[in-house]
């Protein structure tokens, strides 16, 4: 009997992710699985107020200094020999590395001490992939050359978020044996979801953006959009939910913001802890961005049920299906943005049925327990899921 029970093995598994609020965000139900059946959970970040949360749940977290806006040489060092440190002491089982800048720097420390397995969440391929400034054309380049090598490295496994980051990996050179095809994060379909009820009688129509405050994921797009249905005489709310985030070199300020706040444009709440609140109390979702893995903030508001209004770009069209769950806009497209948004807000029947069919979805495909058992497959070692 003794026998039989210790020959399950927990494993130790070491999570490399930026934040802790990140790892809270977007991780904590896959972190809680696995701390579930008896594995070992560590989790490596820059170290604030969320780590509080995250050690009474009973995770490790130790704070490590990852590299934050761009691939800086020195900070970028720096990472790669604290982690190589890390993993040299720990020995994990397993490295999840989660987000394109901890998977580079993660997995070279990790093949520098001979970590045994590492499995490699690109979650989006991030402002270097999207813009064509002169050092993001220079970072995308090494990250690239990085990425063909590690194709070439049997301890390496990706998981992508879209068919079309699927390709791509598949064109840096990864076998299909180690290439994984697990659609987002998930959402807790208990905490997200819809009100009982499309529209509140005597208020203002809203539309929702929650996203860090990025122009890779569509801000001026949108403020634009905005300006031409003020121009249409269209008295919609539309909320910007999310911070700016000062050390990415693709963070609106501060000083944009509050402008257009004041020129009745937008209403920009910042960071709030109730977006799922937020969420019930809006009519329409919007993200024009220019690129995604698979977009949470659109996973969570087909959850409440909400339709949605995105470009049609890699991620946002995993999820937003044209005529389906929502509309799609090509990319830069600020009129045809507010075209999409007056149509579904001026279409009462249409934009429920779109919300009831987006929840449908998330239902059967998308939800925390369905996204949960695919990544712990992976990590696990079971076969990988492909398209």
């Amino acid at each position: 009997m003794k026998k039989n029970v210790s020959a399950k093995r927990s494993r130790k598994l070491l999570f490399v992710c930026g934040e802790d609020w990140s790892f809270v965000s977007h991780r904590i139900g896959l972190g809680r699985a696995a701390l579930l059946r008896g594995d070992e959970v560590i989790v490596a970040c820059n170290a604030n107020d969320a780590a509080v949360q995250l050690r009474s749940e009973g995770f490790r977290v130790i704070d490590v200094p990852i590299a934050r806006g761009g691939l800086s040489p020195l900070k970028s060092l720096k990472t790669i020999r604290a982690l190589a440190c890390l993993i040299c002491r720990e020995q994990p089982d397993v490295v999840i590395n989660v987000a394109i800048q901890c998977v580079v720097l993660s997995c070279l420390a990790g093949l520098m001490v001979g970590a045994r397995r590492s499995v490699n969440m690109v979650t989006g391929l991030g402002f270097m992939f999207v813009s064509n400034g002169t050092k993001a054309r220079l970072v995308r380049a090494v990250v690239s050359m990085l990425l063909r090598f590690y194709a070439r490295c049997p301890s390496i496994h990706i998981i992508v978020q879209n068919s079309d980051d699927f390709d791509l990996m598949r064109g840096f050179g990864f076998r299909k044996t180690r290439l994984s095809l697990v659609r987002g994060s998930g959402v807790d379909i208990r905490q997200f979801h819809p009100r009982e009820q499309d529209g509140i009688d005597g208020l203002r129509k809203t539309v929702i953006f929650v996203a860090r405050m990025l122009w890779s994921k569509g801000l001026a797009e949108l403020v634009d959009a905005a300006r031409i249905l003020k121009s249409r005489a269209r008295d919609y709310r539309i909320l910007l939910v999310g911070d700016s985030d000062p050390v990415n070199p693709d963070s609106a300020d501060t000083e944009s913001l509050v402008k257009w706040q004041n020129d009745g444009l937008i209403e920009w709440l910042g960071k709030r802890s109730d977006v799922a609140e937020l969420l019930r109390q809006s009519d329409l979702a919007v993200l024009p961005s220019w690129r995604e893995g698979l977009p949470k903030s659109l996973l969570e508001a087909a959850a409440s049920g909400l339709a949605m209004v995105a470009t049609d770009v890699p991620g946002c069209r995993e999820i937003v299906k044209q005529e389906q769950t929502g509309l799609l806009v090509g990319l830069g497209d600020a009129e045809a943005l507010a075209d999409a948004i007056e149509n579904l807000m001026e279409d009462d029947a249409k934009r429920q049925k779109f919300g009831q069919n987006a929840r449908v979805m998330v239902e059967q495909e998308l939800c925390d327990a369905v996204i949960i058992r695919e990544t712990l497959d992976v990590i696990s070692g079971k076969p990988g899921l492909i398209p």
